[in-house]
């Protein structure tokens, strides 16, 4: 059973502003208008984010042409609130700082059943919290429900990532590229480079509509690509928030992904990477995605777009079919070496499937092959 991507819109910014008035200055991707009215308590950042892919024409769409079938809503959060409130005592009151007036707002199983209803007539309506592989991880789902007649998926998944308590974290962590880090280590964003790498934070959110076969041809759409499969699984580790080196946890995902799609390896010539650029990230996903595939080119967006968590894996995703539709793969920003499999420079997209992984803390991974309509 394969489903079709109709419809898919993005949010996001390629600009960076360095914010040095938090706790761990750092550059962030994020777009400012988003904060505009958040000082009130009654607009919420990540609301607002995600009005931006909430197109009008789409969702008259939507409303005027019902499923044939059941509906399902899924929101893709990456989380189970929107985070813009900092408990910890050493909160600093930043231009991100904001305190919620209606608590149960920032609740995204709120949020989630209030866009449902105002998007679609839903059967089905779930939150996703399954960290930064949220949006990824949900195509899985909506391939299990095709199972129990639901023809119709839509997916929203957007997540607060630019706020004083997720900068904060990463940057207690390491995790994302903080000015001192820059400025110690000489470096910029990037992935697989033996000089830079890391990432920044960034705002970001994809909205989806995949169909049933019978649904695409019913009302006559030319979709945007095949989902062919979508597998997400577990990795065996005590540290919830470390990888192993051999990168057991993206070779489980994608055996799991090629036996449930029935696919054999050498048909995957593309890979949307979960790119982080972290040094752990690197040796990881390298190692998983050559114990499985061979002949390949892979490349990442997080160095273009931020690091948009929850979000990362759908709206890469979409920005990779993109490229496709005009016979790109681009090549990966900032590498200091020439590379034709993690590429260095664009290149000419092969024929083939495309596969996405991500990766998430809690030791969490989720792969999705792609057939794209070129």
């Amino acid at each position: 059973m394969s489903l079709y991507l109709t419809h898919g819109s993005t949010a996001y910014s390629t600009n960076t502003e360095l914010f040095d008035e938090i706790i761990h200055p750092q550059r962030v991707h994020w777009l400012p208008e988003t904060y505009q009215k958040a000082k009130t308590g009654f607009i919420y950042a990540p609301h607002v984010l995600a009005d931006m892919v909430l197109r009008p024409e789409k969702i008259s769409w939507i409303r005027e042409n019902p499923s044939i079938g059941k509906t399902a809503f899924i929101l893709a959060g990456g989380n189970q609130h929107f985070a813009g409130i900092n408990p910890r005592d050493n909160q600093k009151d930043t231009r991100l700082h904001y305190i919620y007036k209606f608590l149960p707002f920032s609740l995204t199983n709120v949020y989630a059943g209030r866009i449902a209803q105002q998007i679609c007539d839903p059967d089905h309506i779930s939150t996703d919290a399954t960290a930064c592989v949220s949006s990824l991880k949900v195509l899985m789902d909506c391939l299990m429900l095709e199972q129990f007649g639901y023809t119709r998926f839509i997916i929203l998944s957007v997540e607060d990532a630019v706020s004083n308590s997720v900068l904060e974290f990463f940057g207690d962590s390491g995790a994302s590229l903080t000015k001192r880090m820059e400025d110690e280590k000489n470096i910029v964003p990037s992935a697989f480079d033996s000089k830079n790498g890391g990432f920044y934070v960034g705002q970001g959110a994809a909205f989806a509509v995949l169909m049933s076969e019978k649904e695409v041809n019913h009302y006559g759409l030319t979709p945007k690509a095949r989902l062919v499969s979508a597998y997400h699984c577990s990795e065996k580790l005590s540290n919830a928030i470390g990888q192993r080196e051999d990168g057991k946890g993206y070779t489980d995902a994608i055996n799991g992904a090629l036996t449930y799609g029935q696919v054999n390896a050498n048909e995957i010539t593309i890979v949307k990477t979960h790119g982080t650029g972290t040094l752990s990230n690197n040796i990881a996903e390298k190692a998983g995605l050559q114990a499985v595939l061979k002949d390949f080119v892979a490349t990442s967006y997080k160095q273009k777009i931020g690091h948009t968590m929850g979000a990362s894996g759908l709206l890469e995703t979409l920005l990779m079919l993109d490229n496709l539709a005009y016979g790109v793969v681009p090549g990966i920003p900032n590498r200091t070496e020439n590379d034709s499999v993690f590429l260095s420079e664009d290149c000419e997209a092969p024929d083939g499937l495309v596969l996405s992984v991500a990766a998430g803390m809690g030791n969490v991974y989720s792969a999705a092959i792609f057939e794209p309509v070129r």
